[in-house]
């Protein structure tokens, strides 16, 4: 992968609310800059899905060969962003760009950072998890209670950026002592933000979440009897996948039928196609029951395991998603990749090697960066979240592997 240089008082506070049953009833939020937003006014339109087509032609022009220094289409990476404070294990993330963010930022007129990249206007919601206790396995290859390991414990997170890092704001959604504490990858489908609430081991269970990211709502939607580490909702035909331990297996739910959720169109977006009934008991749980899918699928394809997953809608008459991850093949040799994802039969239609990992960023020679990236450990750039979008007619691809202080690099589709 080529490198090329970029263009030249804490406020913490428990509130209660209760919208509709099956609502988080409890808020844990740290703002330091409470007037400043989480997300911009209106929401953007999910980009992934708007321009799915655009990016599935820009990412089929990457092989392997030209991954390697090949000839052929690259990727650059173009920016890397500090993200200010603790970031424990980032899971997933959305880029939210455009609109409106709030008074601090009309000083500087409309906001154009979807053609200019700049920070302005820009919000980073990256979904982490802070584990206290670690999980154990049990001795012996046992299994008990259906799951190999041990529950461990800690607090699931969303944490907010703005497009320079700056941290704006830290919400812990789950309550000490609950066994749902691993928040995996997440979707935005231009009006809620998905994710999963899992136990942190196989086979366990998980809860399926839907934020709002203006108002600062989570809903609880169903249970599920499995660990759920992914999810993407398809706006264009009002399913939702998710995904279990590692991405083996992908589940799909019809919201549209069940009644869970709007069918809207490209994007999902404020206002379109008609809202959903979240209290319908039969399909929404709130007692403790476990929800079935419409359908699951095993997974054929082995190469990587999926991280981190988007919806690009649909492309060609079919329903695609774009996945980054990793996989160990032996002690001590990992492998990252991406891969666009037929998702009604998880079956890729392309997949790519991308090795590229974490360090020193030759253009960045600062003592303070230098010293910073000698102390992070070096790991593959798809080893965590990853978000996707078009910015300025080119597909940009957005990681933040690092555990603890971490960054989002910026790689660009570039033409060979």
């Amino acid at each position: 992968m080529r490198v090329r240089a970029p263009h030249s008082s804490l406020l913490s506070f428990l509130a209660t609310s209760s919208v509709v049953e099956g609502t988080l009833k409890w808020m844990n939020v740290t703002r330091p800059t409470p007037n400043v937003p989480l997300a911009p006014v209106p929401l953007p339109e999910s980009g992934a899905a708007r321009d799915g087509a655009e990016i599935v032609k820009q990412l089929t022009g990457l092989s392997r060969s030209s991954m390697s220094g090949g000839e052929g289409a690259r990727l650059d990476l173009v920016k890397v962003i500090e993200l200010e404070g603790e970031l424990w294990e980032p899971e997933g993330m959305v880029r939210l760009a455009g609109g409106d963010v709030g008074r601090n930022d009309r000083a500087r007129g409309p906001v154009e950072v979807d053609e200019e990249g700049n920070g302005d206007g820009e919000r980073f919601w990256v979904s982490a998890g802070e584990y206290t206790i670690p999980t154990e396995k049990y001795p012996d290859g046992k299994w008990i209670d259906g799951t190999d390991r041990s529950a461990g414990a800690g607090f699931a997170h969303f944490v907010v950026f703005d497009g320079r890092g700056k941290r704006l704001g830290d919400w812990v959604v789950s309550e000490e002592g609950e066994l749902e504490y691993h928040n995996g990858g997440i979707d935005f489908d231009g009006r809620h933000i998905w994710a999963t609430l899992a136990q942190y081991r196989p086979n366990s269970t998980a809860t399926v979440v839907r934020v709002d990211p203006v108002s600062m709502e989570m809903e609880k939607a169903f249970k599920v009897a499995d660990h759920q580490g992914g999810i993407v909702h398809d706006v264009h035909n009002g399913t939702l996948t998710t995904l279990g331990w590692g991405g083996r297996v992908a589940r799909r739910w019809d919201l549209v039928k069940n009644e869970m959720i709007w069918k809207g169109e490209t994007g999902g977006g404020t206002g379109k196609g008609d809202q959903a009934r979240l209290d319908k008991r039969s399909e929404v749980d709130h007692d403790g029951e476990f929800n079935e899918p419409q359908s699951t699928i095993v997974n054929p394809s082995h190469w990587i395991d999926y991280q981190d997953c988007k919806s690009l809608g649909t492309v060609d008459g079919k329903h695609l998603m774009l996945c980054s991850g990793i996989a160990t093949l032996a002690p001590g040799t990992d492998v990252g990749g991406l891969a666009i994802v037929e998702v009604e039969r998880m079956v890729p239609l392309w997949e790519v090697p991308f090795m590229e990992r974490t360090g020193l960023v030759p253009w960045m020679e600062e003592e303070t960066h230098v010293e910073g990236s000698i102390r992070r450990k070096s790991v593959l750039m798809t080893k965590n979240p990853m978000d996707v979008a078009v910015v300025g007619g080119r597909v940009r691809l957005y990681f933040a592997p690092e555990e603890g202080r971490s960054r989002i690099f910026v790689c660009e589709v570039c033409e060979g």
